[in-house]
Parts: structure tokens; C-alpha cells; sequence
């Protein structure tokens, strides 16, 4: 395992792309955001130009039994530029490491990549973490996250996610401990391990990074940098007594 830092990034970026290694890129929602299909519409476009022509086989939207259907309008704002769009759904909410679960395996390309519907680390990440991939360098790639993701948290949740990595690195051993970063892209062979995990909601990352830790897949975190406008609001309380079950079932099952 390694870690990429800013300094390295660079270089990775530089690197040049030959033709047409394919993309997934999987997007979980629930209840988004009014205005969702626009600002997803510009952040996918930002990413076809980055990656080049082609690239991009699927964008595979999962709606996690939202309590209201997704509205026709934003659907459309993103279906009429970008024709890769598919749209999975499902009456009832699931978990998200359930909807990505199902994204992964409906895609069908090289790789897949996963993040949030509203896409909040800056959109050069994408291709970032599509070079490892391409050029062999990695099998899982995963977000690690820095100063401009923890100063948008509020204190609360600051402290739980620091507390976090700590465990995961005490408790589990893990070199890689920031596990919840909301952005990983992994081939075939991280693909196969992902789909193993049972976990249904937000720690499912803590249990894929867990499985991959076992085998000789070559996972690389790379540095992150947050969108200035993204909001990252602090969970409820019932999901947190639901996560502190799921850390305690993947303790004892490590």
C-alpha cells in the first residue's frame, strides 16, 4: 500500500492517456437536493473533458428509495447532455453501501469509480484516480482526505471522523485508514472484492478497505481537495448507533 501526496498528484496528472480504458461512475442519492441534475450535468461534462472522448461508458445513478420520485425536469436537465446516463431504482431505502453495491454491478466497463451525487471533491480528482487505474499502477484507488474537507465539518462531526481513521488504524491494522472518504475507483480485481461486502449503510467503505487489506491488491489513497460550495451535514443519531453496530460486527469478524 502507498500514499499519493500533492506533491505527487502532479506528475500522475501529467501523465499521457492512450485510447480508451472505459469508466463507470456511480452515483448513489437519496432525497437530493433540489437542483441536483444541473450542477450534476456541469460536473460530468467538467470530467468527459478531462478524460477525453469515450472514456466515460456509464453513469449509473442509484436512487435509494427516495420518499419522492426523482423530478422529470432534473432528470432531464442530465439525460439530454449526457446520453451514459442510467437510472436504477427502488422503492425502498436500502443503505447507500447497498446502492453503490447495485451501481457496480450493473456496470460493465474497465472500471468503476463511486462518489456522492454531488460530487464534492473538485472534478480533476476523477481523472487523477482513472490514470492510476489506466496505467496499472493500482487496482483500488481512495480518497484521502485533508484540511479543506475536515474545516467544513462542524466540530461534532470532526471528531468522529478523526476518531475514526484512528480506530481503523488501532483496531484493524488498516495502513490506509481514512475509509470514508466518498470517492474510490477500483479494476476488475477490487471490483470482485467490493461486491463481497454485506455491509448496507455508510461503514460498507470501512469493510471493502478491510477485504482489499487482505488480499494483494495495491491500494493507493491520493489527496483530495473539497468543492468550496459543498455542505456536509452531521449524521443523526439513529444512524450513528446503526454504524456503531456495523464497526462492532466488522471487529469481530476482521
Amino acid at each position: 500500500m502507498k500514499h499519493v501526496t500533492r506533491q505527487t498528484r502532479f506528475a500522475i496528472f501529467a501523465q499521457p492517456m492512450s485510447a480508451a480504458k472505459t469508466l463507470d461512475i456511480i452515483l448513489p442519492c437519496y432525497n437530493p437536493r433540489p437542483g441536483w441534475g444541473k450542477s450534476l450535468s456541469e460536473s460530468m461534462t467538467k470530467i468527459k473533458m478531462l478524460l477525453g472522448e469515450g472514456v466515460i461508458e456509464s453513469i449509473i445513478l442509484v436512487n435509494d428509495g427516495s420518499s419522492e420520485p426523482l423530478k422529470d425536469d432534473e432528470l432531464s436537465k442530465l439525460t439530454s447532455t449526457h446520453s451514459e446516463v442510467k437510472l436504477i431504482e427502488y422503492p425502498k431505502n436500502q443503505g447507500k453501501g447497498f446502492a453503490v453495491r447495485k451501481g457496480i454491478s450493473s456496470g460493465n466497463a474497465h472500471f468503476q469509480l463511486y462518489t456522492d451525487i454531488d460530487v464534492p471533491y473538485v472534478e480533476e480528482s476523477v481523472k487523477l484516480f482513472y490514470n492510476l487505474l489506466k496505467n496499472d499502477e493500482a487496482d483500488v484507488v481512495l480518497a484521502s482526505r485533508g484540511d479543506s474537507y475536515y474545516n467544513a465539518l462542524s466540530g461534532f462531526r470532526r471528531i468522529l471522523s478523526k476518531s475514526l481513521r484512528w480506530l481503523n488504524g488501532i483496531l484493524f491494522g488498516l495502513k490506509i485508514s481514512d475509509t470514508q472518504g466518498g470517492l474510490k475507483a477500483f479494476n476488475h480485481k477490487g471490483r470482485k472484492v467490493f461486491l463481497q461486502t454485506r455491509v448496507n449503510r455508510y461503514l460498507f467503505d470501512l469493510e471493502f478497505i478491510q477485504k482489499a487489506s487482505k488480499t494483494d491488491l495495491r491500494l493507493i489513497g491520493l489527496d483530495v481537495e473539497l468543492k468550496q460550495d459543498i455542505v456536509l451535514p452531521s449524521p443523526s443519531l439513529m444512524i450513528l448507533l446503526k454504524e456503531l453496530g456495523n464497526f462492532i460486527v466488522l471487529l469481530f469478524r476482521k
